[in-house]
This record gives C-alpha cells, sequence and structure tokens, in this order.
C-alpha cells in the first residue's frame, strides 16, 4: 500500500541521490581545473613489536608411531641458550637459573621467555637423537621453534611402512583450533574429523598422516591456527620391510611462493657412502622413479618435493645454485604440477656436491628436499639397504638477516659433525656475519652472488665447546642457510647418519611488523 509517508521517503531519497550527482560532478570539474598533487609512493616499513613475552617449542624425539620392534640404542641431547641481557626463562615448567641448559635427553618442552629492560627476548635450541642400530636407526635433530598462525611442512609419508606424525603445541591460554590440510601426490587427503584439531591451552595434540584417505608416499601439510597460534613439528619414521629407512624431526618452513630457495642441500659422494643413491653421474636429470606415488621404494632416493596448493596449474622450473654457480636442473623445466597435488623430481644423477635449489613458478608453490645416505644390506641376503633422511624446507629471505642456530659444540667426545651451507640467488654478493651467542668469536663469510660456500663448524672453526651461534646479514639480503649435520656409526648397521639443522629468525625480527604506509 503506498501512502503519503512513502512518497516522501522516495522524494527524500531521490533530491539526496542528485544532489550526491552534482557533488560528484562538480568534483569531476573541478579536479579538471586543479593539478593533482604528487603522491608519495608506498612502502614498507619494519616496525617492532612492543617487547613480550618469546615462546618455543622444542620437538620431541620420535616416538616409534611405526611400531617398530628393535629399537635399538639411543642417545639424546637437548641444548638451549638464551639470548639478551636479563631475559628470564622457564622450560618445561622449570625456571632456568642459567642463560644456557644441557640434558642428554629429548623429551621435548616449552621455552617461555621474559625479556629483561629495553631488550627482546630471545633463544636458540637444538634437540638431537642418534641410534645406531635398529628399526629406528637414524640421526634427527630439530630447532627449537617459535609459535605461528599459519605454517608449512613438507616432507614425510604416509605409505605403507611409514608413519608421520603431526604433532601441535598451543603455548597460549586458550585453546586454538588447528585446521590440519593434507595434501597428497594427486590433491588434498582427507583427515579424520575433516582436519579439525582442538588443541588445549597450553597443551598439544597430534594426527597420524596415514590415517588420511589414503596411502601416499608424498605428502605435504599445511597448519592454521584459529583463536592462537601453534608450534607444529612433523616426526617421521620409517621401515622397508624389515630394514631402517630413516627417521627425522620437522619444523616449519617458507609458506608458498613463487620463488623458493632450499638451501643445505648436501648430495654425497658415491665412493664415500656406501650404496649411496645420492649422486651419480655428473648433469643429473629428473627421474621417473621418485615420482612414483606408492610405497616407501618410491621414495627412497633424494628428491626435491613441491607442493601446488592453488586452485591452478602450477609450472616450476627448477636450478641447482652451487660452488661453480647455478645451472638448471636437465628434466625439471616447465614442470606441470595439478592443483592440490605434491610432485616429487629426483635428484638422482646430480653430481656430489653443496647446493641451493631455487624453485620458480608461475602459482605459489612450497618445496622441501629430501637428503638420503645409504648404508649396506639388512638384513643379510634381503637385497635391500639401509637408509637415514633428512628433510631440509624452503626458507624466507629474511631469515639470516638476524637469526640463531644451534649445532652440536665440537669438541672431546663430539662424534657429530657439522657444515653451515649458505646459498645466495642474488645477482650480487652478500656477507653474513657468524658469531658465538656469548660474542666470545665471530667470522665474515662472503658469499658470491649466483653460488653456494660451505662452512665446517668444527674444533677448527669453532672455540672449544660452541654450539649456539647468531647470524646476521644486511636487510635486503637474499642468502639462506642450513647446518648439515653427519655421523658416523660403526657395527653391524655402519655407516653415515645425517639430519638437518635451519636457523630460527630472532625474536625481535620476527615479532617486527611490516606496514605499508603513505
Amino acid at each position: 500500500m503506498t501512502t503519503p509517508r512513502t512518497f516522501l521517503r522516495r522524494g527524500t531519497a531521490l533530491l539526496a541521490a542528485a544532489g550526491l550527482l552534482a557533488g560528484a560532478a562538480g568534483a569531476t570539474w573541478w579536479a579538471t581545473l586543479t593539478p593533482t598533487a604528487a603522491q608519495a609512493e608506498v612502502g614498507a616499513i619494519s616496525v617492532p613489536a612492543a617487547v613480550t613475552e618469546s615462546v618455543y617449542a622444542c620437538p620431541a624425539s620420535p616416538g616409534n608411531s611405526v611400531g617398530a620392534v628393535d629399537l635399538g640404542q639411543t642417545s639424546s641431547a637437548t641444548s638451549i641458550t638464551v639470548l639478551g641481557a636479563g631475559t628470564r626463562a622457564a622450560y618445561g615448567g622449570q625456571r632456568l637459573e642459567d642463560s644456557t641448559l644441557s640434558t642428554d635427553d629429548a623429551v621435548g618442552g616449552v621455552l617461555t621467555l621474559a625479556p629483561g629492560q629495553d631488550s627482546e627476548a630471545s633463544a636458540t635450541g637444538l634437540v638431537t637423537t642418534s641410534t645406531a642400530s635398529g628399526d629406528l636407526r637414524g640421526l634427527t635433530a630439530s630447532a627449537c621453534a617459535p609459535a605461528s598462525a599459519v605454517s608449512w611442512i613438507v616432507g614425510g609419508s604416509a605409505a605403507l611402512g611409514s608413519s608421520s606424525e603431526l604433532r601441535l603445541v598451543n603455548p597460549g591460554r586458550t585453546t586454538v583450533t588447528a585446521t590440519v590440510t593434507l595434501y597428497g601426490s594427486t590433491g588434498p587427503l582427507t583427515l579424520p574429523s575433516g582436519g579439525q584439531v582442538a588443541v588445549p591451552a597450553g597443551g598439544s595434540a597430534s594426527v597420524l598422516l596415514e590415517s588420511a584417505s589414503s596411502a601416499d608416499a608424498r605428502v605435504a601439510v599445511s597448519v592454521e591456527a584459529d583463536g592462537g597460534m601453534l608450534i607444529p613439528s612433523l616426526a617421521t619414521e620409517s621401515l622397508d620391510g624389515e630394514t631402517p629407512a630413516g627417521t627425522d624431526v620437522l619444523t616449519a618452513g617458507a609458506a608458498p611462493s613463487t620463488d623458493l630457495l632450499v638451501p643445505g642441500v648436501v648430495l654425497a659422494d658415491p665412493e664415500k657412502d656406501a650404496g649411496s643413491s645420492d649422486a651419480g653421474s655428473s648433469g643429473g636429470e629428473a627421474h621417473s622413479g621418485a615420482q612414483d606415488g606408492g610405497g616407501v621404494q618410491a621414495a627412497a632416493g633424494p628428491a626435491l618435493r613441491i607442493v601446488n596448493p592453488s586452485e591452478a596449474e602450477a609450472t616450476v622450473s627448477v636450478t641447482l645454485v652451487g660452488a661453480d654457480g647455478e645451472k638448471e636442473l636437465p628434466g625439471a623445466q616447465s614442470l606441470v604440477i595439478d592443483p592440490g597435488a605434491v610432485f616429487d623430481v629426483s635428484l638422482e644423477g646430480v653430481a656430489a656436491g653443496t647446493y641451493g635449489i631455487r624453485v620458480t613458478s608461475d602459482q605459489p608453490v612450497a618445496g622441501a628436499a629430501r637428503l638420503v645416505r645409504t648404508a649396506g644390506e639388512y638384513p643379510a641376503g634381503s637385497g635391500t639397504l639401509m637408509r637415514d633422511v633428512a628433510w631440509v624446507q624452503a626458507q624466507d629471505a629474511a631469515v639470516v638477516a638476524d637469526a640463531a642456530l644451534t649445532v652440536p659444540a665440537p669438541g672431546r667426545g663430539q662424534t657429530i659433525t657439522s657444515t653451515l651451507v649458505l646459498t645466495n640467488p642474488a645477482r650480487q654478493s652478500a656477507t653474513v656475519t657468524l658469531a658465538a651467542a656469548t660474542g666470545s668469536w665471530s667470522q665474515e663469510v662472503t658469499v658470491s652472488g649466483g653460488k653456494t660456500v660451505s662452512v665446517d663448524l668444527d674444533a677448527d672453526t669453532l672455540p672449544q665447546g660452541t654450539g649456539a651461534l647468531t647470524l646476521s646479514a644486511p636487510q635486503g639480503s637474499q642468502v639462506r642457510a642450513a647446518a648439515v649435520l653427519t655421523q658416523s656409526v660403526e657395527g653391524d648397521a655402519a655407516g653415515t647418519l645425517i639430519a638437518v639443522v635451519p636457523p630460527v629468525a630472532d625474536a625481535a625480527a620476527a615479532s617486527a611488523r611490516s606496514l605499508q604506509l603513505r
């Protein structure tokens, strides 16, 4: 029904609209007569967050989720160094009286830091396990990592004979709901409860990736936190029948990008690594063997793993950045990866050496490299070789600018050796400063553009007992780094074990916010 009040409202609205149109026309006419003021370019500045509490989680050792019978003997260690003057720290709920902590276990825990006056609270820590024999033969080394709202971990397997346990730590005071998305060789895989996991305040939860809808040897996972932040890690264990096929503990890497760099890719000399599948003829080529989605055998050799989380096909190309410069990986140019799929590019046949791997793509992708060290046949007559594996994640360019790293301190009785691998994908040279966390030692390392260099972190380089290091580089540096750890073991399962440790961004750098200002 139309009333006089209705006509009045419509008339008022029409008059208002006419006024707006007239105003817009006037503004347009005036703009043609008035010079446009120059606008400052939009730029990014780094604004430090307020000095607050910092929280890290130090991952625990693999927990035999694969159901191994012969567990062997494991030696473990946890090393934590608190950085920043006056910082108060607690680990596992116990206050630390000193700035360093060393234990002979790998149970993991939450490290909480309260800053001193006018200083950021930061730390560096490492949890290692070494098992020389048995079903879980392998070396694991994982850095204590800070919390994040969104995390990506590329690696592991959900195939028969493997277990990948995703662990979620909630350091906050409220329950956090995690959305876990699992990607497989042909697309996303379904997890129980749709991948929704409630992580209690101050607690943890875990998800076995092999509980997914399909057994898949090629997996990658993303974790989104709602209601807080989480610290994820992925403990992996594999058996190839009765033969140990390696263990590792992975922490999060770089988010998907159209330009990725995976550092710390050290491929072995077959003459020194018995039965190694890591190296062969020079030149290298992407082989189809690692691109088979089923079983542990398909994941036996070294490989670059790429996940395409977008809804469109991704076309990617792979470049090796080595000591002598850059070269394309033959057979790995213009590879097409389906939406939501995980793809392995074999590194078998690549010449032994030290590399960073660059991945360029027309869609954002995430990536990591799998390193393998192969030993002798076990059991005798089986025709199957023992292996250990290490995953190294793609890394953000900003990490090395202000970061910390812990490696097993060289010295008497230390059987684990560490090599820091630095890759500079930029055209210009860059200098990275390594220093002892105590400030007692430092060394500058120049990395030429488009090259990779390595530094042995042994007793000839580091002062006795020094394992906690800081890394710094000029802002804008593109250098990425990772420490590659190896250990030679004797006995019936003699061979080389391997692990990779990434540097962790300093708390002050990690908490800085990049704002767009005019």
